[in-house]
């Protein structure tokens, strides 16, 4: 080969392993931003799931307790009743349904 073609390689060769070099290292600094990337998004799906809204848990709750309230008041009302009265059975229908 001519000193020509070998003076006009190096320079080429030297160019293409730069870009080569270059071109790994966008890989390798997109690879940590992917990385990074998915780590947030599974921090910011975390913060989304702790902070949702909380009126449905807060309406059961509030059921429940209208609930609890009448069972007690019920059941002040029985044992605030004379021992002497019978109990009517339409209202231990009323309770079981």
């Amino acid at each position: 080969m001519p000193a020509a073609g070998v003076v006009t390689l190096v320079p080429v060769l030297v160019t293409v392993a730069a870009l080569a070099a270059y071109l790994i290292r966008v890989a390798l600094v997109l690879k940590h931003v992917n990385f990074t990337l998915g780590t947030v998004i599974a921090g910011v799906r975390a913060i989304e799931l702790a902070t949702r809204p909380i009126t449905p848990v807060l309406e059961s709750i509030a059921g429940d307790l209208g609930a609890t309230q009448k069972a007690l008041e019920d059941l002040l009302a029985v044992k605030s009743r004379p021992r002497n009265q019978p109990v009517l059975v339409s209202r231990l229908r009323q309770r079981g349904a």
